[in-house]
């Protein structure tokens, strides 16, 4: 899996100066880790949704900008966790089996497991495995970039607002 790293980094760096407002206002409550983790799953839980790929029942495509305003979320969320724990944003080199569905509850059980565990390996496996899930539904770092972009400006906006 090919990524511009540099571009990577930029987005995290942004992520990290909207994250240390959003501590410095909110990390002192006792259950702020807690929180963070039901609210990455929440977030990833509405990603699955959007993508509808569990929905075989359903004549519905996908709306390509729900699906990335969604991702971008479990990204920023993600992204949080890196800086609270001053992990490295990386790419494992990971020859990922399995269809999609083992990938998707892959996440799904790593996303709980933050519960009780911030290693580096754990959130990187997590962001490895997200990007590949995102590209295995066919869209481009392009896109994905673009829409965490607009995804920070909304987030900053709220922050300088008292949202």
């Amino acid at each position: 899996m090919n990524i511009n790293k540099k571009e990577w980094l930029k987005v995290y760096e942004n992520n990290v100066r909207l994250d240390d407002i959003f501590i410095s206002r909110y990390a002192n409550d006792e259950y702020y880790n807690e929180k963070n983790v039901i609210a990455l799953q929440v977030e990833f839980g509405e990603f699955i949704n959007e993508t509808k790929i569990f929905k075989y029942w359903s004549i519905k495509k996908p709306d390509k900008d729900k699906v990335l305003e969604e991702y971008s979320d479990v990204i920023t969320m993600l992204f949080l966790f890196f800086n609270l724990y001053s992990v490295e944003v990386d790419i494992l080199d990971t020859d990922y089996e399995g269809d999609i569905f083992k990938k998707v509850n892959d996440i799904s059980n790593d996303l709980t497991r933050l519960m009780d565990e911030h290693d580096s390996y754990l959130l990187q496996k997590i962001f490895t495995n997200l990007l590949k899930l995102i590209f295995e539904l066919g869209y481009s770092e392009e896109d994905i970039l673009n829409a965490i972009g607009k995804k920070h400006k909304i987030v900053e906006d709220r922050l300088n607002s008292d949202y």
